[in-house]
């Protein structure tokens, strides 16, 4: 199969560093955590787009280099490759479709961490963070991908009734009822759900 990965919170836990850093960092701001179950810094503590962006400027590089990789994803992707599958990472990383040295910078750290942490992937296709959803649906189609690992609601309901999807679990698709028959918790039950789906598909 031609198998798509998201990047942040499938291969990394954005969430879990967003609460990490981000309750003290705003603490000192007199700012409080109002949502531990938001998308993003602007939901969890109801700041202006300008202090995210504050946020991330001190933390993003922590995060792009060295936080650490999703339990089982390298070993997983190692598996699915040798036993020829395809592998594209589909991924809205901040910063990543931009020209000049901002994009190549944010698009060498991710192909370094990557690497770093033995993650093989064959292709890799960036979207813009405000047009993700629209931008990820037609990759996938203009690709062929079959199969995609996502955490975002829109991606999933977009694509569910197109190809094959797994939803990874975060707090923002832990209520979408639609989404159910896909969750996964693990990577370990990602494999297991694509053999189930390779056993189906070959059947």
């Amino acid at each position: 199969m031609i198998i798509g990965f998201d990047v942040d919170n499938v291969l990394v836990d954005q969430a879990a560093y967003q609460l990490k850093y981000g309750v003290p960092y705003f603490a000192k701001k007199g700012m409080e955590l109002v949502n531990p179950d938001g998308f993003d810094i602007e939901d969890m503590f109801a700041c202006s787009h300008a202090e995210r962006e504050k946020f991330w400027t001190k933390y993003i590089w922590k995060y792009c280099l060295t936080e650490p990789m999703t339990e089982g994803a390298a070993e997983l992707s190692q598996k699915l490759h040798e036993t020829g599958h395809k592998i594209i990472i589909v991924t809205g990383r901040a910063h990543t479709t931009e020209t000049g040295t901002t994009g190549s910078l944010f698009r060498w750290m991710l192909k370094h961490w990557l690497k770093k942490n033995h993650f093989y992937y064959d292709e890799i296709f960036y979207c813009s963070e405000s047009g993700s959803s629209d931008e990820k649906y037609k990759i996938c189609k203009e690709q062929s991908i079959q199969l995609l690992i996502d955490d975002k609601t829109e991606n999933l309901l977009a694509l569910k009734d197109e190809i094959q999807i797994i939803c990874f679990p975060a707090p923002w698709n832990r209520d979408c009822r639609e989404l159910d028959p896909f969750r996964v918790d693990t990577m370990n039950e990602v494999g297991k759900r694509i053999e189930e789906i390779e056993h189906k598909t070959i059947r």
